[in-house]
């Protein structure tokens, strides 16, 4: 995970050392962050977590076999939450394109 990627997800409360752990809620964020990059809208994401895992696969390629029940819907909640992040990600990029 990236610094701003982890400085994004504390400036929305994750505490990485609470709750399960440092490595689950990393390993969630992280989860999170390629499920929005995929996926790139709330209506994506809600749909790729209704279908099923062969399809959620195809969908998300590097998606981790590693899930549980709750690191998937916690990533998925996080995938969301991202989706913000990368609008002004993709808009900065525009305008550096624009300045270069």
């Amino acid at each position: 995970m990236t610094q701003d990627e982890k400085e994004f997800f504390e400036s929305i409360g994750v505490k990485f050392d609470s709750g399960l752990g440092t490595r689950y809620n990393t390993f969630c964020c992280e989860q999170g962050v390629l499920i929005s990059e995929y996926l790139r809208t709330k209506e994506k994401i809600i749909e790729f977590n209704k279908t099923s895992t062969e399809i959620q696969k195809v969908m998300v390629p590097g998606l981790s076999n590693e899930h549980s029940g709750n690191t998937f819907q916690l990533s998925c909640k996080f995938a969301i939450a991202y989706i913000p992040r990368l609008i002004v990600m993709d808009r900065d990029r525009k305008i550096d394109d624009i300045i270069n």
